[in-house]
């Protein structure tokens, strides 16, 4: 599946086909709460509105954007140094590069890696990126060098590649051969550090950064403002206003928010608005519902997905131009 935006914690990738189909066409689009900007992004590139308007209040996470749309995160051009566990802890409140790109499940709290995972990482990180093989990194990828013609992203899908075969190597003797203890412990604790190390996270999400630098080829421009929702100036009556606030009883999120202001603004507004979340005032209406699956290590007992089912609400400006009572 393609993914917009940058990579973001609650980012609507998964439903924005369905959210899509649903929202009524209009001249222009305004995504006040843009967060990882997927929405905005996934509007924009299909056409569906002649101008989109993306908002989001932290104003080192629309420079994020900005600098990715202007191509500073292009491979050619940047070389990602390693962020390890204490530039995280000291950077992450003022860089949103590294608040967001470096945090486990983008949580923009806690670092990407556990400390036995980090040294690998690490050493294939710098392989990848600068070509630079430590010892762990000539283990894993039995090579000493790259081929000077590889790009970093052929560099990044080898590794994967050679990192997945190393494990099933590995899983394949685990069950063809009677070990000791000692060594079933060893052998399993190399399987599990081959396993955290089968995806490199940092770098699918430079690479989910560097795309965004194809909105520069496009006609059409978009709108990035940093301010709280009710301040952003609505300039065409002709619009769709759409808001993902932080849900309510949900946490995670950096900032406290007023949800009984946010809920009378949307009451009170002329033009239409419609709100994602898991449950609204009792005067909104539910216009739609989407299942949402989570994310595997939410999976309960049985082993099987859990799913949540986000809902979208309408002011009355919304209900009419969906032509619901």
């Amino acid at each position: 599946m393609k993914k917009y935006g940058i990579p973001y914690q609650g980012s609507k990738n998964f439903i924005l086909t369905k959210l899509a189909a649903f929202l009524p066409g209009a001249k222009s689009f305004y995504d006040l709460f843009g967060g990882g900007f997927s929405v905005s992004h996934y509007m924009f590139e299909t056409g569906k509105y002649r101008n989109v308007h993306y908002n989001e209040i932290e104003t080192d996470i629309t420079y994020l954007v900005k600098d990715a749309i202007a191509g500073k995160y292009n491979y050619n051009v940047f070389k990602p140094k390693w962020i390890s566990r204490e530039d995280f802890a000291r950077d992450k409140s003022s860089c949103a590069y590294t608040r967001i790109i470096w945090s486990f499940g983008n949580n923009q709290k806690g670092y990407l890696f556990s400390e036995d995972a980090e040294r690998y990482k690490k050493s294939l990180h710098n392989a990848i990126i600068f070509d630079e093989f430590d010892g762990v990194a000539r283990d894993i990828l039995k090579i000493e060098s790259w081929d000077k013609s590889w790009s970093i992203t052929k560099r990044r899908i080898y590794c994967g590649r050679i990192v997945r075969l190393r494990k099933g190597e590995l899983q394949q003797l685990e069950r063809l051969q009677q070990l000791e203890r000692l060594q079933q412990l060893e052998r399993l604790e190399q399987l599990e550090r081959l396993e955290q190390l089968e995806r490199l996270q940092q770098l699918e999400r430079l690479q989910q950064l560097e795309r965004l630098q194809r909105l520069q080829q496009l006609e059409r421009s978009i709108a990035i403002t940093s301010l709280s929702y009710e301040k952003v100036k609505i300039e065409d009556s002709d619009c769709v206003i759409y808001c993902d606030p932080p849900y309510k009883n949900s946490l995670g999120y950096l900032k406290e928010f007023d949800h009984d202001k946010f809920w009378q603004w949307v009451g009170d507004n002329k033009n239409p608005v419609y709100v994602s979340e898991y449950s609204a005032p009792d005067t909104f209406k539910t216009v739609a519902a989407f299942r949402k699956m989570l994310k595997a290590s939410s999976n309960d007992k049985s082993g099987k997905r859990k799913h949540r089912i986000e809902k979208i609400f309408a002011n009355d400006a919304g209900l009419a131009k969906l032509k619901i009572c």
